[in-house]
C-alpha cells in the first residue's frame, strides 16, 4: 500500500512545499508555465525505509506505519540523498527533530500558511479515501459490469449493494468544510444518483443467494393459456428497466470521473493520474469511457430521474445503442 492522499495532503501541506531540512526550504512546487502544469520537484521521504535493508530500516515498525504521515518527511531531492547515504548522521530521532522544527517554523514565520485551510484539506482527502474505498473504484469496469451491463439478468452481491447504500447515507450525513462548493456538488451530484439507481434496481429485484438480481419478470408458465401479448408487453417492460439500469450506471461512471477531474483541479493535480478515468465494460467485455460533455459540467449535471429519463439518449454513450440486445 502506498501514500495515502490525506498523508500526502498532509505532509506537504504541513511543510508549505518545502524542504524540511533548515538550511534549504526550498520550494518544491514550481509555478505552471504557459504550456506545461506546474511541478512538483520534492520527495516523500521515510525516515524508517520502507524496505528493512534500507537507510535507517532495521527498526520494528510495521510495513503500514512506514508509508504514514509520522514516518515521512519533505525534502528535495539533494537532501533526500545526504540523508540516505549518511544514515548514521541522520538518525531517526535527528529527522523527526528536523520536521518537527520546520512545521513549527512554517507555523510561525509563513504568513501565507492558512492552518483552516490546511485543516480543510486534510478533511477532503479523507473523505475522498473513503469514497474511492466504498466504491471500489480499482474494480470498478469489473462489478459494474455485472450489475448493469454484461448479463440478461443484471445482478449485484449483498455485499456490494449494502456498501452503495451505506455510502449513500454517509455521503447525505458528511460535514463539507464548504471550501471548494464544485467538490461538495459533485459528491452530492454522484450521491443522488446512486440513490436512484438503487431503487431502480429494488423495483424488480428478486433475492439468488448472496447475491440480488435484476427479475425476469415478464416470464411466464407456458401451457394452453399462455398469454403471447402478455409476454411481449412484460418483455418490453424488462428490456426498458434494463436499459433504465444501465444508463444510470453509465451517469454514475460520468460523477465519478468529474470527481476525480474536480479532485485534480482543488485537492491534488496528481490524483489518479497513473490509473486513467475510470471505465466500463459491457458488450463482450469491450471498454468504453463516458464523462460529461461540455455544457453538462455544472454543479449538478444529474436533472433527477424523471428528467434523466427523457434526456438520457442525449448523453456521450447510452446502452440501447452499445449494449448487447
Amino acid at each position: 500500500m502506498g501514500i495515502s492522499l490525506k498523508t500526502h495532503k498532509m505532509l506537504w501541506g504541513r511543510a508549505a512545499n518545502r524542504c524540511a531540512f533548515p538550511d534549504c526550504r526550498q520550494e518544491l512546487v514550481m509555478d505552471a508555465s504557459e504550456t506545461d502544469d506546474e511541478a512538483l520537484i520534492g520527495e516523500e521521504c521515510h525516515i524508517i525505509a520502507k524496505e528493512l535493508d534500507g537507510p535507517r530500516g532495521d527498526d520494528t515498525l510495521s510495513p503500514e506505519a512506514r508509508n504514514k504521515y509520522a514516518n515521512l518527511i519533505l525534502l528535495c531531492s539533494n537532501h533526500h540523498t545526504l540523508i540516505d547515504q549518511q544514515p548514521n548522521t541522520f538518525t531517526n530521532q535527528y529527522l523527526l527533530d528536523m520536521k518537527k522544527a520546520h512545521e513549527k517554523w512554517v507555523r510561525e514565520t509563513l504568513t501565507d500558511f492558512d492552518p483552516v485551510k490546511q485543516r480543510d484539506a486534510e478533511r477532503y482527502a479523507e473523505y475522498i479515501e473513503k469514497w474511492v474505498k466504498y466504491v471500489d473504484l480499482d474494480e470498478w469496469p469489473t462489478w459494474t459490469a455485472y450489475w448493469a451491463f454484461l448479463t440478461t439478468m443484471p445482478t449485484i452481491s449483498y455485499k456490494q449493494l449494502d456498501n452503495l447504500e451505506e455510502l449513500e447515507n454517509w455521503l447525505l450525513g458528511r460535514i463539507w468544510p464548504k471550501r471548494y462548493p464544485e467538490l461538495d456538488a459533485a459528491f452530492e451530484n454522484f450521491r443522488r444518483i446512486l440513490h436512484d439507481l438503487v431503487l431502480v434496481h429494488y423495483r424488480h429485484s428478486t433475492s439468488d443467494g448472496d447475491e440480488s438480481r435484476t427479475d425476469k419478470f415478464y416470464e411466464q408458465p407456458y401451457s394452453s393459456s399462455f398469454d403471447q401479448n402478455l409476454y411481449d408487453e412484460k418483455r418490453k417492460e424488462y428490456n426498458a428497466h434494463r436499459e433504465l439500469l444501465a444508463d444510470l450506471m453509465l451517469e454514475l461512471t460520468r460523477a465519478a470521473n468529474y470527481i476525480c477531474d474536480i479532485v485534480r483541479q482543488f485537492i491534488d493535480p496528481t490524483f489518479r493520474m497513473q490509473e486513467g478515468v475510470v471505465l466500463v465494460a459491457f458488450g463482450y467485455g469491450d471498454l468504453y469511457r463516458t464523462e460529461y460533455q461540455n455544457n453538462e459540467r455544472v454543479l449538478y449535471p444529474y436533472p433527477g430521474l424523471e428528467q434523466f429519463d427523457k434526456i438520457r439518449k442525449s448523453r456521450d454513450l447510452d446502452f440501447s445503442e452499445y449494449g448487447p440486445a
